[in-house]
C-alpha cells in the first residue's frame, strides 16, 4: 500500500535517476490518494504523455517491486481520453525530470464509472462528498467516448450518485 508521501518519494527518485524530461498523469487510485480522497492506493496508475516509458518502468523498479500501470498519451488504460484532458489536470509537482499532474476529480469518476468494478466503486463511493455538482460531471461524460463501456458508465451513475445519464 502506497501513501501520498510513499508516491511523492518515488517520484523524487524517479525524477532523480531518468535523464530525460517526462510529462505524467497521475490517474486511478494514484490519483485519489494525491488528491486526499483515499488514504493509500495497492499500485501505481499513470499516463505518460511524454517520455519513455521503458526507461521510466526500469527507474522505477529500480526501487518499487508493485505494480506499475503505465498508459499511453491521451488514454486512460482501456479508454480514450478526451483532447482536452490535459487542460483539466491539477499539477502536483516537479521532481527533477518528472512533471507530475493528477486528472480532474470529474475525469477520475468517468474514468472509473467506465470500468466500475468492486474496487472501482469502493473509490466512487469515496468521490461523492467531493462532488459539489453531479451535472457538471455528467455534462464532462459527454466528451468521452466510452464506447461499450458507457453501459457500465450508466449503471455506476445511477448506483452512486442516483442519476440516469
Amino acid at each position: 500500500m502506497l501513501s501520498k508521501s510513499d508516491i511523492i518519494r518515488h517520484m523524487e527518485k524517479v525524477g532523480d535517476m531518468v535523464k530525460e524530461k517526462y510529462e505524467l498523469v497521475a490517474v486511478g487510485g494514484t490519483c485519489l490518494t494525491l488528491q486526499g480522497i483515499k488514504s493509500y492506493t495497492r499500485d501505481v496508475d499513470y499516463i505518460v504523455e511524454r517520455g519513455d516509458m521503458l526507461k521510466f518502468v526500469d527507474a522505477y523498479k529500480s526501487f518499487y517491486d508493485g505494480v506499475i500501470h503505465l498508459a499511453e498519451p491521451c488514454t486512460c488504460f482501456a479508454i480514450y481520453m478526451p483532447s482536452d484532458y490535459v487542460s483539466h489536470t491539477f499539477n502536483v509537482g516537479t521532481f527533477g525530470n518528472i512533471n507530475l499532474c493528477m486528472l480532474s476529480l470529474a475525469d477520475i469518476v468517468i474514468t472509473k464509472a467506465s470500468r466500475y468494478n468492486d474496487r472501482d466503486k469502493t473509490d466512487l463511493e469515496s468521490c461523492v462528498r467531493y462532488i459539489d455538482n453531479v451535472d457538471n460531471v455528467i455534462s464532462r461524460l459527454h466528451d468521452f467516448d466510452l464506447g461499450d463501456d458507457i453501459k457500465h458508465a450508466r449503471a455506476a451513475f445511477l448506483d452512486i450518485f442516483g442519476r440516469k445519464i
